[in-house]
């Protein structure tokens, strides 16, 4: 509309100015009566005719079918001299090969050569419209994601977030937009991380991780985040981040209860042989790179079998679980207890010299003979000691606690052999 005004005050002042200005302009420029009385080179150009075609064309011709009668209305109207402003933002204009083009139209009243005619700018706006296009389809696709998705702007502060989000963290809109993810931190990520995570952002490089967040009723839930910067004009100036993640608390769960399994022994719910295997590598490793001590104790309750058979699996299932609990109850917790097989049991002493396992092995014996388990059942083990011998490997150490065992037993159990 102003440009329209600005078109009739050139014309006022000046026609040569007008045209002037018309020619070199990028916004296309016409001027009718019944037919086009004058068109611009951009009008030309984006209604694929030629000039003499145009002159010679009525203007509503130019537009759609449905429209024509209207547009037809409207310039009898100017050419009686009424004076009107009319703005279409929502037309298109029919080329010469048939396309239609999305196009900007404002138009105005004006005296010219001595009669009414009609003035008018138009503009195509094809690229506004398949952007807008665009945008209205990610936004779709966003409301309708699984995942999470939420947009911020530079500084961090939320301004779009999808439905996804607000059913997982359990917020309304109003209270995350205007936020910062801030809230959803639990305070179980390190501040290493986060320092981690915006450094990388900022440098405009993406970011994955799997981050513990928290929801608005307290819990917390696990999420596969990514995060991307967005540049959007031509100093590559970061201007939002794009932040999509997926609830992935079930699966680690799943991965922590599975890991479990194959560490955890089902009955006592102490490390199993597989777990004890990880645990020597370790033991052995700062043995080497420190030059520290540790010794190995293998425990064999005695005449087990016997339990089993007349007292039934059941009871012997108990005393097995009472007697982890009993050596657990016994060690330090840098000291790594856990499930040999069957009756067996095996015992890492972190930083233990010979004499210092002898010591502990006695005071297990003593305390697991004067112990009623399952308050009605007494018990003896068999313990064999050995301590690791820097540069040997793990099963030589653990045969020769075995060996120790099972002189143990034939000195007639109940007692500890240094091996």
């Amino acid at each position: 509309m102003k440009n329209a005004q600005l078109c009739i005050k050139l014309i006022e002042e000046s026609e040569a100015k007008f045209l002037k200005i018309a020619e070199n302009s990028l916004v296309g420029m016409f001027i009718y009566t019944e037919y086009f009385s004058y068109v611009n080179d951009a009008f030309v150009k984006m209604t694929g005719y030629s000039r003499e075609e145009l002159l010679q064309m009525h203007p509503w011709k130019l537009v759609e079918t449905k429209s024509q009668e209207a547009f037809k209305n409207n310039v009898q109207r100017r050419l009686r001299g009424e004076m009107f402003t009319y703005v279409d933002n929502d037309s298109s204009l029919v080329k010469k090969d048939g396309k239609r083009v999305p196009v900007k139209v404002s138009t105005e009243t004006i005296r010219y050569k001595d009669r009414y005619a009609g003035i008018g700018i138009i503009i195509d706006i094809s690229d506004i419209v398949r952007k807008n296009k665009i945008i209205n389809v990610l936004v779709q696709a966003f409301s309708q994601s699984d995942d999470i998705i939420f947009v911020t702007d530079k500084e961090g502060y939320i301004e779009y977030a999808n439905q996804a989000l607000l059913d997982l963290y359990g917020y309304e809109k109003d209270e995350v937009l205007g936020a910062t993810p801030k809230l959803f931190y639990s305070g179980k990520n390190s501040k290493e991380l986060y320092a981690t995570l915006w450094s990388t952002i900022l440098r405009g490089e993406n970011y994955h991780h799997l981050l513990i967040n928290k929801k608005k009723n307290g819990d917390f839930i696990h999420v596969d985040t990514k995060i991307i910067p967005v540049k959007i004009d031509q100093e590559e100036q970061i201007s939002h981040f794009v932040v999509t993640a997926r609830d992935m608390t079930q699966r680690v769960l799943d991965e922590e209860k599975f890991k479990k399994l194959a560490t955890i022994d089902l009955l006592t719910q102490i490390p199993n042989r597989y777990q004890f295997h990880q645990y020597f590598d370790d033991f052995i490793a700062r043995v080497e790179r420190k030059g520290e001590h540790f010794s190995v104790l293998l425990f064999d309750i005695d005449h087990f079998k016997q339990i089993n058979d007349n007292f039934g699996h059941y009871v012997g299932d108990r005393i097995l679980k009472a007697f982890s609990a009993l050596v657990m109850a016994n060690i330090r917790t840098e000291d790594k207890f856990a499930r040999w097989g069957g009756e067996e049991f095996i015992l890492l002493l972190d930083n233990a010299t010979e004499h210092e396992a002898m010591y502990i092995a006695n005071k297990i014996n003593k305390i697991v003979a004067r112990t009623i388990f399952d308050e009605l059942y007494c018990i003896t083990v068999s313990i064999g000691v050995t301590e690791y011998r820097k540069g040997e490997t793990k099963n030589r150490c653990i045969n020769r606690a075995d060996k120790a065992l099972y002189t143990a037993k034939n000195l007639g159990r109940n007692c500890v052999v240094f091996a």
